[in-house]
């Protein structure tokens, strides 16, 4: 008859821990515009992003456009990503500014529940005779999962909502 210790020794060797991957979610927004000289010439560009990063910083989503869609709006934007890094959705919402800069964003479980909250910061830098906006909103927190493959093109995480 097996001891109480082997017992107790077989039944944490098959046990399974699983350990939650540390992801930090950013919303992104940046605007420059410069004035030309009397020859002319004005330059301006825009980007947006959204990514979701693992702690090494590498993206395990990357998309500028989650489903052909701005991440951040000043209606306010919540979309759904579901995949291999979680168990059930996460709700990824974000508020901008009118020039789409994000305001606030936050991120829930499937059932509404907030898993964080941030307010979005906004840089701006005038540089000679040309003037950069640059903002983002971040939160970070954990998975329900060991770990979340790195996005290489066709990505561990889709978006189902939104």
């Amino acid at each position: 008859m097996p001891s109480f210790r082997n017992f107790l020794l077989c039944l944490m060797a098959t046990s399974t821990t699983v350990y939650a991957e540390h992801l930090k979610v950013v919303w992104s927004n940046g605007d420059f515009s410069t004035v030309s000289g009397p020859t002319g010439g004005n330059t301006n560009g825009h980007y947006t992003g959204f990514a979701i990063l693992n702690e090494a910083g590498e993206a395990v989503y990357d998309q500028a456009y989650p489903d052909d869609h701005a991440p951040c709006t000043n209606s306010g934007r919540e979309f759904t990503i579901e995949g291999d890094c979680w168990r059930t959705a996460r709700k990824f919402r974000c508020n901008a500014d009118f020039g789409g800069h994000p305001r606030t964003c936050e991120v829930k479980d499937q059932d509404g529940n907030s898993l964080g909250k941030s307010d979005g910061k906004t840089n701006t830098n005038f540089i000679g005779i040309a003037i950069g906006q640059d903002a983002s909103c971040v939160i970070e927190f954990d998975s329900d999962s060991d770990g979340c493959p790195v996005d290489k093109g066709n990505g561990p995480l889709h978006v189902t909502s939104g």
